[in-house]
């Protein structure tokens, strides 16, 4: 492992380079009304583009960049990803019609596809059991902080072109103020390019010892195909928890802006501002706690730790969950929305790490993959278009938002629940036989359990 002061270096690095991820993801859920309006699309189409479209596009992505996360430079791939996403981004400003929205943004999903498979085997390297839960932590603080400058910052470009229907760009020539929005925060993430390829590779630092090539290091398919056969239902329930915890935390983050204009006349560039501030705060609080004490209960022998403090976080957020729709002031509102987001934000830290656990050393690039085709594909694709099929379906009135969230949301919230608690036992067994499995020069990675085995 590389020094600590190495590492934290990457992880602040990794903290930007997610920051930039999620200013280009959550920037749109400001931009519905405008885009309803330009492009004729109904609730469930601009769900569409700002899940299914781009989640199907990362989820599937994901599963050979995974496999190519074990074998080539993390920094590289990384780099190339960052650059495929802000271009895509930066092309949102130059649609005119709903297939060519749903195209870019497509693009955008397969470009942060490389993100989190590489943040997941990085971290790994970099840091041992005990410390990983805060390192990840730290990281993953930067998604709330992405999702509120996304916010903040598209409020006040929506603010500053309130009543203008269009502008002159230069060089671009005419185009909407809603697609000025993606002009503008595209091409920043291109800086941090540079910053990316610094980042310390321990397999090329391997090779220069003359060790083993990283091609060899990954596991056949054969034998991960083998390990998740073993251990399905451990598999099958930590990826259910957090995948349901983000159809709560995607699905109600997309539609709270419209929320608060449709249900209290809280006009867009307000309301997308002042919760961009909760979730800065909410989520930061929520992702840094869940990272604490789930380090904290597996220093203290508690091996399911991770699937425990998700299935707590989900009860937490239930009665938020319930309470926020019915609110009776947009300032109350916000307030219990925030206390949903702290719950829901502990799995920004417990899901990834969980995934480590449930996976031996050489197969967390492949199994990162596998586990972000699930939580993306069906996490955040189907989060935003629950609660946009609930409005235009089983409601029919867009003014009635809020009661599909006052359904939706609490339902997540007691299935996230029910699926973490029902997998502990599975979580323990597999965490164990990845630590008897271990090789004694690997046993520091596996965690006290290993040495255990090892000693054994």
């Amino acid at each position: 492992m590389p020094r600590p002061a190495v590492a934290w270096y990457g992880v602040t690095v990794l903290f930007v380079v997610q920051i930039f991820s999620f200013v280009d993801r959550q920037a749109l859920s400001l931009l519905i009304a405008p885009i309803k309006a330009d492009l004729g699309m109904s609730d469930t189409e601009v769900s569409l583009v700002i899940g299914l479209g781009f989640a199907l596009a990362y989820a599937v992505a994901g599963l050979p960049i995974g496999r190519l996360v074990d074998r080539v430079s993390r920094p590289a791939l990384l780099a190339a990803g960052l650059t495929l996403w802000c271009g895509c981004t930066f092309m949102c400003g130059f649609v005119r019609s709903f297939p060519q929205l749903a195209l870019a943004r497509s693009g955008v999903g397969i470009g942060e596809a490389t993100g989190t498979p590489v943040v997941v085997s990085l971290l790994g390297d970099w840091f041992p059991p005990h410390r990983r839960g805060l390192a990840f932590a730290v990281f993953a603080v930067s998604a709330y902080v992405g999702t509120g400058l996304a916010l903040v910052a598209g409020s006040a470009i929506v603010h500053a072109f309130d009543g203008i229907s269009a502008v002159e760009a230069p060089l671009v020539g005419a185009v909407r103020t809603w697609q000025v929005v993606f002009l503008l925060i595209g091409p920043p993430g291109l800086l941090v390019i540079p910053f990316v390829l610094s980042l310390f590779e321990p397999r090329r630092s391997a090779r220069a010892r003359g060790r083993t090539a990283p091609a060899s290091e990954a596991p056949g398919l054969s034998q991960v195909v083998a390990h998740y056969r073993r251990h399905w239902f451990a598999f099958t329930t930590q990826h259910a928890a957090s995948t349901l915890l983000a159809m709560l935390f995607y699905g109600t983050g997309a539609w709270v802006p419209e929320f608060l204009r449709r249900t209290y006349g809280l006009p867009i560039a307000q309301g997308g501002l002042w919760f961009g501030l909760v979730t800065v705060v909410a989520g930061t609080v929520g992702v840094l706690a869940g990272g604490v004490i789930s380090d904290r209960l597996i220093k203290a022998g508690r091996t399911d730790a991770r699937l425990r403090v998700t299935g707590f976080a989900a009860l937490g957020a239930l009665p938020f969950a319930a309470a926020f729709p019915h609110a009776a002031t947009p300032g109350l509102a916000l307030v219990l929305a925030g206390g949903m987001i702290v719950f829901t934000a502990a799995i920004s830290t417990t899901g990834s790490t969980g995934v480590q656990e449930l996976a031996p050393a050489r197969m967390r690039g492949t199994a990162s993959a596998v586990y972000l085709f699930v939580f993306n594909g069906l996490g955040l694709s189907l989060g935003p278009t629950v609660f946009a099929l609930l409005t235009d379906r089983a409601f029919g009135d867009e003014a009635l938002l809020w009661r599909a969230l006052a359904v939706g949301a609490p339902a997540l919230a007691i299935l996230a629940a029910m699926a973490s608690f029902a997998g502990l036992r599975a979580y323990r067994t597999c965490v164990a036989a990845n630590a008897a499995e271990a090789p004694p020069s690997l046993a520091h990675d596996a965690g006290p359990e290993a040495a255990l085995a090892t000693r054994a």
